[in-house]
C-alpha cells in the first residue's frame, strides 16, 4: 500500500529500528545522571529554540534573505550569530539558518548539558516531543504558503507559536511523522492543551501509585495496615478483587496482581476519556514525561531490589515513596542517590 502524499506516516527498516533504540539506551542512561527537572526544563528549551528556528528560516526561506528586522532580533537573542555577516551579507539568504541558531543554542544555553555529557538525552527527548513534531510540520506549511503568497506582515514568533498550537490538519497530514504524535497533536489541540495536561498529569500519579504497590503485589508479603488503608482509600474495593486472583495465581505469575490493578484504575479513573478516544494520547505522553520515566528508573533499578532483599519494618507512605523516586539518580560510576 502506497500511502497518500496528503497523509504520510513513518515507515522503518529494522535497521533503523536498531540504531533508534541504541540512541535511545544512550540517551536513558544520560538523562538517568541527572534530576528529571533539569532535564525536562532542558528539554522544553529545545522544543520552544527549535520552533524559534523554524520561524526564523520561514520568514528568510519566503523573503529571500535574512530581512534586517530578522537580523536584529537573531542579534539580540543569539549574540555574535551573524558577527560581520549583519552587514556583509544581510540581503542574502543563509541556507543554514537553522542549524546555525540551534547550534548557537546548544554552545551558549545548553552549557551545562554539553559540559556534564547529557546533551544527547536533552536533544533524543526534544525532537520526539509531539510539539517539536507539530512545529516542524507547521513550519513547512508556512514556507510553502508564504512562497505562494507573501504575508502583508509577518506574525511574530510569539504569534507564530500560538498559531502552531492551533495547526490545522491538513499541514500535520502533509507532514511525515509517527501516528502515534500525529494523533497527539490533534487530541490536545481538540480537547484543550490544560485540560490535556491535567489529564496526563493525573495518569502519571496514577501510574506512580501503582508503581509504589508494585513491589508488594509480586511478592507474598502481607501489605502493610497504612498501605492497606491508603490503597482502599483510592480504589475501594480492588484488594477483594485482588485476594480473589491472588488465590487463583502461582507466585510467578504475581505481576498480574500489578498489571490487574493498572487497569483497575484505568477503568475506572479514566473512563471518560476513554469514551470520549482521547485515552491513550494521555499514556503516551504520560509515559514518555521525565517524572514518569524516572518513577519506572527508580524501581527497576533501585527500589525492587532494594526493598526484596531487606524489605522495610515501616513501608514508606506513596509521597515518601514519590519524593523519593524523584530525588533519584545515577551517577557516572553507576552510584545511586535517593532519599529513601
Amino acid at each position: 500500500m502506497v500511502d497518500s502524499p496528503t497523509h504520510r506516516t513513518v515507515r522503518t527498516s529494522k535497521a533503523e529500528t536498531c540504531v533508534s533504540e541504541m540512541a535511545r539506551r544512550e540517551a536513558d542512561r544520560q538523562a538517568r545522571r541527572i534530576p528529571w527537572q533539569r532535564l525536562l526544563e532542558a528539554r522544553q528549551q529545545y522544543v520552544e529554540w527549535n520552533a524559534f528556528c523554524l520561524w526564523a528560516r520561514a520568514v528568510a526561506e519566503a523573503e529571500g534573505r535574512v530581512p534586517a528586522w530578522l537580523a536584529k532580533l537573531l542579534d539580540e537573542r543569539c549574540p555574535g550569530l551573524l558577527g560581520s555577516e549583519r552587514t556583509s551579507e544581510i540581503m542574502h539568504q543563509d541556507p543554514l539558518l537553522y542549524r546555525r541558531v540551534l547550534e548557537w543554542f546548544e554552545t551558549n544555553v545548553l552549557v551545562q548539558a554539553k559540559e556534564e555529557g547529557w546533551l544527547r538525552a536533552v536533544t533524543f527527548y526534544a525532537v520526539r516531543d509531539p510539539a517539536f513534531v507539530r512545529d516542524c510540520a507547521y513550519s513547512l506549511h508556512c514556507e510553502a504558503q508564504w512562497k505562494l503568497q507573501h504575508p502583508s506582515a509577518y506574525p511574530s514568533f510569539e504569534e507564530w507559536r500560538r498559531a502552531s498550537e492551533q495547526c490545522a490538519d491538513e499541514a500535520l497530514d502533509a507532514f511525515e511523522m509517527a501516528e502515534d504524535k500525529r494523533q497527539i497533536v490533534k487530541t490536545s489541540r481538540l480537547v484543550g492543551p490544560e485540560r490535556f495536561a491535567a489529564a496526563v498529569a493525573q495518569y502519571m500519579e496514577w501510574e506512580a501509585f501503582t508503581y509504589w504497590l508494585r513491589s508488594l503485589l509480586e511478592s507474598d508479603a502481607k501489605f502493610p495496615d497504612a498501605v492497606a488503608k491508603e490503597l482502599q482509600r483510592r480504589c475501594p474495593g480492588f484488594l477483594e478483587c485482588d485476594e480473589e486472583l491472588r488465590n487463583t495465581l502461582s507466585p510467578e505469575d504475581y505481576t498480574r496482581r500489578w498489571k490487574a490493578l493498572l487497569e483497575w484504575g484505568e477503568n475506572r479513573l479514566f473512563s471518560e476519556m476513554q469514551q470520549e478516544g482521547w485515552f491513550d494520547a494521555v499514556v503516551y505522553e504520560a509515559r514518555a514525561h521525565p517524572q514518569s520515566v524516572r518513577t519506572v528508573d527508580y524501581w527497576v533499578f533501585y527500589w525492587d531490589d532494594h526493598w526484596s532483599s531487606s524489605p522495610l519494618e515501616a513501608f514508606p507512605s506513596f509521597q515518601e515513596w514519590r519524593c523519593a523516586a524523584d530525588d533519584f539518580v545515577v551517577g557516572p560510576a553507576g552510584e545511586r542517590s535517593t532519599a529513601v
